[in-house]
């Protein structure tokens, strides 16, 4: 990027992970740091959003402050004996603050529910079967040791991982077992295509190769049937040879990407196909494998029972369930489809944009999906507001990430209580250490007085604030893998308390220079607000396009206009615009549909033209019952200034009558009559002129360095 063109603006999102911190004379800076240091000299401006700014660490909140002006202060001690210059790069706005241009709060309410079940006989069984052979695991893995090897970490992520995927469906934890078992057999065929055959004969080499074979062609027939159906061979000897060489890449796990991760990605493939060297993991995993039920688990009935108390009181009440993997949303599409028509059912996963607005469409449409499966990766980014009831039918371990998905319902737009439902099994890992991490938020937001005092819940810009903090410090990787190998959850609850108080001496450390910062005023608003709106705005388009000769066909929410020749010179001006809107809301909701506003080149163009000088004032003298009869008249003012400079001036004069009506009265107003030449002109011809030369005088004295001041009549009104 450096040797490209320099920015107007770059934006840092999540900027908090631009991280610079200083541990007695060292400094670690990561990529992202410098990445950051790198742009800001490519750019006019840098702009960071962030929840968390400061992290507890003065020095790594004064290196993120450096990015932005590395001279305002010279170390991290200034910025607490000169807060007050925060406030030239610094602004910090909360939720509950903010209000929109009425004064009323933006953000509706919130209810967050664990929705618990209790697993059957044989779900238990596999439970405790699968907890063994991760603990076994993760001995393997050297967890607790000091020191660990490559390979013993590399272990530790396959553990980790199917930790993670057990808690989500039957079908996403069987699928990762099955590839689990693949990738244990191609190994093994691997090693025997290498010579490495203990001194077996070359018919027992040949023929154990060629069992492998039919082992793993067996398995793949049994992974890829849920989404491909029968497969014949061929398919599954390409699945297994891209494997092996995929194998034959030896994978590298950073542990510094899945610390601070808030969610595990849609696929796990290269981390679960990781070498590892468990005893007897092939029949343990095989096991494991029999032990898993097809048909829909507890949870699965769980859910439907939750989703028709809610039908039975609106039948189209839209829902939204949130899965970390592709396999759970697939199992998730296929047992709904059971209940409710697929075109009832549409799914949001990483892919194509196109697709993702295909499916959002759906779901925005009053008549179209009723209920949208997303993975975490899917959602990001989307706007659901019009949907109100969101599940979890699995849980991050960071839960930061959950309220990120809260965050596609619970935002700007929203209407109604948003109702978030977290799926969990009793007597899980999973249970035990969100019930931990509740109690103890719940414990320091009493303390000093952050409960909501309508639902008795943590509030959630505090919530927010000490999870933001705590996804980006704690290490949920280690807090599950010791909660689950030594099921010591006293440690586990130490653990958190401590990482809790950290994130709330951090937010307090945050306060504490922030409280200088300017706060949300409505009336700093109000006079930036502007004076038009975009329905104003589709008002003038529309009435200019027609009048010099073009179409305006509106339909439906969208407009199809046709340029009038006059326009077409200009740049990036097409010749017909198909699907165009003057609503944000709609532009988000709708495909291919364009957004017409100030800076759109249609809209600049159309502007352009009708303040050319070429183009002559009109004379407007109709008859209209509903408006006080008046004379007036339109000017536009134009000053030159020394340096080089224009600016133009729109004026309105009364010469006649009461009162002045504004312009888009005029423009909206439809009921108009013809009435007779007027006469009235002439006589107000003196004041006309009185009125020009006291505005002329105004505006010297208003500005300096005026050269010339040019006017022009650019309308004449005479109603009634």
């Amino acid at each position: 990027m450096a040797p490209g063109p320099d920015w107007d603006l770059i934006v840092f999102d999540e900027a908090h992970h631009l991280t610079r911190k200083k541990y007695g004379k060292k400094i670690d800076i990561t990529q992202n740091y410098r990445l950051a240091e790198r742009l800001k000299g490519k750019t006019r401006d840098l702009l960071f959003l962030t929840a968390t700014p400061h992290q507890g660490n003065a020095y790594q909140f004064w290196s993120l402050i450096q990015l932005l002006d590395d001279q305002l202060f010279e170390a991290p001690e200034a910025m607490q004996e000169n807060r007050g210059l925060l406030g030239r790069v610094m602004f910090r706005r909360t939720k509950r603050e903010v209000t929109d241009a009425q004064g009323n709060p933006i953000f509706t309410r919130r209810q967050v529910t664990t929705q618990k079940f209790q697993l059957s006989i044989r779900e238990q069984r596999f439970y405790d079967k699968l907890t063994d052979y991760l603990k076994e695991g993760y001995d393997a893995a050297g967890f607790g040791q000091d020191k660990t090897t490559k390979q013993q970490r590399a272990v530790g992520f396959v553990m980790a991982t199917f930790q993670k995927i057990m808690s989500s469906s039957p079908r996403a934890i069987k699928q990762a077992l099955r590839r689990r078992l693949i990738a244990l057999y191609a190994r093994k065929q691997m090693a025997l295509e290498s010579g490495f055959h203990g001194g077996l004969t070359r018919a027992e080499v040949s023929s154990k190769i060629v069992h492998y074979q039919e082992l793993m062609r067996s398995v793949v027939a049994d992974l890829l049937s849920f989404t491909r159906g029968r497969i014949d061979y061929i398919e599954a000897d390409a699945y297994i040879t891209s494997l092996k060489q995929r194998l034959k890449k030896r994978p590298k796990f950073e542990e510094e990407v899945t610390h601070w991760a808030l969610d595990a990605t849609e696929k796990e493939d290269e981390v679960i196909e990781a070498e590892a060297n468990i005893p007897n993991e092939e029949e343990k995993v095989k096991e494991l494998i029999d032990l898993i039920d097809d048909r829909a688990d507890r949870k699965f009935d769980t859910l439907i029972r939750a989703i028709e108390q809610f039908r039975q009181e609106n039948r189209d009440e839209k829902m939204l369930i949130f899965t970390q993997y592709l396999e759970t949303l697939y199992f998730l599409q296929k047992e709904l489809e059971k209940y409710y028509p697929p075109e009832k059912i549409a799914i949001l996963k990483g892919g194509p944009l196109e697709d993702k607005i295909a499916s959002c469409e759906s779901f925005w449409d009053e008549d179209g999906a009723q209920f949208l499966l997303s993975t975490t990766a899917g959602g990001e980014g989307i706007n659901l507001q019009v949907c109100r009831i969101l599940f979890n039918y699995d849980l991050p371990w960071n839960p930061m990430a959950v309220e990120q998905r809260i965050g596609r319902i619970h935002r700007y737009g929203q209407t109604e209580t948003a109702q978030v439902y977290s799926l969990v099994a009793e007597g899980t890992i999973e249970e035990k250490v969100y019930a931990i991490l509740e109690e103890k938020l719940l414990e320091i937001a009493q303390t000093i007085g952050k409960v909501d005092s309508v639902t008795g819940e943590v509030t959630e810009d505090f919530r927010s604030e000490i999870l933001g903090f705590l996804g980006s410090s704690a290490n949920y990787q280690d807090l599950y893998k010791e909660a689950l190998v030594n099921r010591d959850y006293k440690r586990t609850e130490k653990e958190i308390s401590e990482a809790i108080l950290k994130a709330k001496e951090a937010s307090e450390a945050l306060r504490q220079l922030t409280q200088d910062l300017l706060t949300f005023n409505l009336e700093h608003y109000r006079e930036l607000e502007g004076k038009f709106t975009l329905d104003d705005l589709r008002c003038f388009t529309e009435k200019a396009i027609l009048r010099l000769g073009g179409s305006f066909i509106p339909s439906g929410d969208l407009v199809q206009i046709i340029v009038p020749p006059a326009l077409k010179k200009y740049p990036n001006v097409a010749t017909l615009y198909e699907n165009v809107t003057f609503s944000r809301k709609i532009s988000t909701r709708k495909k291919n549909v364009e957004l017409l506003g100030i800076g759109h080149p249609l809209i600049d163009a159309l502007i352009d033209y009708l303040k050319r000088e070429g183009i002559s004032g009109e004379v407007m003298n109709v008859k209209n019952d509903g408006i006080p009869s008046y004379f007036g008249a339109r000017y536009l003012f134009t000053i030159d200034f020394e340096d080089g400079t224009r600016r133009e001036l729109y004026k309105k004069f009364l010469l006649d009558g009461a009162e002045l009506p504004e312009d888009l009265v005029l423009l909206q107003d439809n009921r108009w009559g013809k009435h007779s030449p007027s006469n009235a002109l002439p006589t107000l011809e003196n004041k006309k002129e009185i009125l020009i030369r006291n505005e002329e005088a105004k505006l010297r004295s208003a500005y300096d360095g005026v050269i010339n001041i040019r006017y022009k009549c650019v309308g004449i009104q005479a109603i009634n």
